[in-house]
C-alpha cells in the first residue's frame, strides 16, 4: 500500500526526553478485529525493524509499533507503575516441520500517546490512547534501552506492570537476542517470524488479554542479517499457530488455567516410516503466571521411546532466572519433562514464562492415537496440572484392549491389565470419554472393545 502524507510530531513525556516521531496516517493495516467492552490492546502492524550488533555470537533487533485500542473505553497509555502497556519482541523459526522460539527482547514501555485512526474503528481520543484510536511508535524509539524493563517484574495475568526500566551493558543489551548461527537458513527451507505481545495494565484486569499477541514473516538479509517484514500481519494471533498454517495436519488448541490464564499448544505425530513414529510438541504460555513447570505425554503398555528432546529460548541482560534445559525421564507409563527445580527449591529455576514457547518431542514405536497430555504448573496453585487433548502414542497391541503381552490376541492378561490401569488411573485404562476422568464409560469401552476381537 502506497504511503500518504506523513506526520511530523513532537512528543513530550512526563520526565522523558523530546522525541521526534514519525508517523503514518494511512489505514496500514487496518484491523478486521472488533471492539470489546472495556480497554483492548492489540498490536496491529510491525512495518520496520532495527538491528544491532553482533555482539559475540549474537545480534538483536526491535520493531516499529503500530497499536490500537479497539476497546469501548480509553487504554492507560503513560510512564509510571500500572499505568502503561508494555511490548515484548520475540522471533520464531519454522524449519523441518518444527516451530522454535529463537530469540525474545526485555518489555518495551510506553511513553504517551497519539489519537490516531487507522483501527477501523471510530477514534474517540479521551486519556491515555482513546477507544478505536491507534498509536504509532518507531523503532528507534522502541528500541531506547532507557524504555525497556524486565518481563520478570510483570504479571501478564494480572497486569500488573511495575515502572522498572532502564537497562545498560552492550548495544544488544534488553533487545531481542538472536544467535547469528539461527539465522539466514530460508534456503535450507526456513520460515522467519516476528512476533510482539502487549501486556496492559487495565487490558488485563478487564479480561480482554488473550488478544494481545501477533505475528508478522520477516525475510532476512544474507548480507547484513537485516530483518524485512513481508506478507501479512496476523492480528491477535500468536506466532505458533504459523505451524498449522504451513502444515494442516499439525494438531493446534488452547489450554485455559482455571482462574489463571492461558497456553496454546500445537502438536503433530508423523510416521518415520521404520517402525516407529515421531510426536512433536510445541506449548506458548500466552498470559499464565503460574507459568508451566512440567510435561508429560502418555505412552502405552510396552511402548519403547527413544531420541527425546527439548528446546527453549535464553533468558539474558540480567534476568534472574535460570536458563537449565528441562530434564526428562521416562518410565512404563509416560515420558516426562520437567523444570530443573520446584518453585519451593528455586523461584528461579527454567519454566515456561509468559511470552515464551518451548518445544518437546520423541519417537515411539506405537502409532498415533488421540491422548490427553498434562502441563503441570510452576507456582503452587490449585490445579496443580491441566489436561489438554492432543495426539499421543495408542496402544501397541491390536486394539485398545491389547494392553498385554502377547500383542495380537485378547486373554485374561489384558483384563488383568486393564483393572491394574484403571484402579492406578494409569491413561492406558482411560478408553472414553471425558478423557481425564476414570469411571464406567472405561470399563464399557474396554468391554465393547475386548468383545470385537484382533482383526
Amino acid at each position: 500500500m502506497k504511503r500518504a502524507a506523513l506526520i511530523s510530531t513532537l512528543i513530550i513525556c512526563a520526565g522523558a526526553p523530546a522525541i521526534a516521531q514519525t508517523l503514518d496516517a494511512t489505514d496500514v493495516g487496518a484491523t478486521t478485529l472488533r471492539g470489546n467492552i472495556g480497554p483492548d490492546v492489540i498490536y496491529q502492524q510491525v512495518t520496520d525493524i532495527d538491528s544491532f550488533g553482533p555482539v559475540g555470537a549474537k545480534r538483536a533487533y526491535i520493531g516499529d509499533s503500530y497499536t490500537c485500542n479497539i476497546g469501548d473505553q480509553p487504554l492507560l497509555f503513560g510512564f509510571g507503575a500500572n499505568g502503561s502497556p508494555v511490548l515484548v519482541f520475540n522471533m520464531y523459526r519454522l524449519m523441518n516441520g518444527r516451530i522454535e522460539q529463537i530469540g525474545q527482547s526485555w518489555a518495551k514501555h510506553a511513553c504517551c500517546a497519539i489519537q490516531g485512526s487507522g483501527c477501523g474503528l471510530p477514534c474517540v481520543g479521551a486519556g491515555g490512547l482513546g477507544a478505536g484510536c491507534r498509536d504509532i511508535y518507531s523503532a528507534g524509539w522502541n528500541s531506547s534501552q532507557g524504555n525497556l524493563g524486565p518481563r520478570s517484574a510483570i504479571n501478564a495475568y494480572t497486569g500488573a506492570i511495575p515502572g522498572i526500566r532502564g537497562v545498560g551493558g552492550s548495544t544488544i543489551a534488553g533487545r531481542l537476542q538472536v544467535e547469528t548461527d539461527d539465522l539466514g537458513q530460508e534456503g535450507a527451507g526456513a520460515t522467519y517470524l516476528f512476533e510482539g505481545v502487549y501486556v496492559g495494565s487495565d487490558d488485563a484486569p478487564a479480561g480482554n488479554a488473550f488478544n494481545n499477541a501477533s505475528y508478522r514473516r520477516v525475510s532476512i538479509n544474507e548480507l547484513n542479517f537485516s530483518l524485512s517484514p513481508t506478507g501479512t500481519m496476523f492480528e491477535g494471533t500468536p506466532a505458533i499457530q504459523a505451524w498449522q498454517e504451513a502444515d494442516p495436519s499439525v494438531t493446534y488448541t488452547t489450554a485455559d488455567v482455571p482462574g489463571e490464564g492461558r497456553f496454546h499448544v500445537a502438536a503433530k505425530a508423523s510416521d518415520n516410516n521404520n517402525g516407529t513414529y515421531r510426536y512433536e510438541y510445541a506449548v506458548y504460555n500466552l498470559t499464565s503466571h503460574r507459568s508451566g513447570g512440567s510435561f508429560s505425554v502418555p505412552l502405552p503398555a510396552g511402548a519403547s521411546v527413544s531420541g527425546a528432546g527439548f528446546h527453549d529460548v535464553d533468558y539474558h541482560s540480567g534476568e534472574p532466572y535460570d536458563n537449565t534445559d528441562w530434564t526428562i525421564s521416562t518410565d512404563a507409563g509416560s515420558v516426562t519433562w520437567s523444570s530443573p527445580e520446584t518453585f519451593a527449591q528455586n523461584e528461579n529455576s527454567n519454566a515456561l514464562r509468559w511470552g515464551t514457547m518451548y518445544n518437546f518431542w520423541f519417537d515411539a514405536d506405537a502409532p498415533p492415537s488421540d491422548g490427553s497430555v498434562s502441563l503441570g504448573l510452576f507456582r503452587p496453585g490449585s490445579p496443580a496440572s491441566i489436561s489438554i487433548d492432543l495426539p499421543a502414542p495408542g496402544s501397541i497391541g491390536c486394539n485398545a484392549a491389547d494392553l498385554a503381552e502377547p500383542f495380537g490376541s485378547l486373554d485374561f492378561s489384558d483384563v488383568s491389565a486393564f483393572l491394574v490401569a484403571f484402579s492406578t488411573s494409569d491413561p492406558a485404562a482411560d478408553l472414553a470419554p471425558p478423557f481425564g476422568s476414570f469411571d464406567f464409560s472405561d470399563v464399557a469401552a474396554f468391554l465393547s472393545t475386548f468383545g470385537a476381537g484382533c482383526p
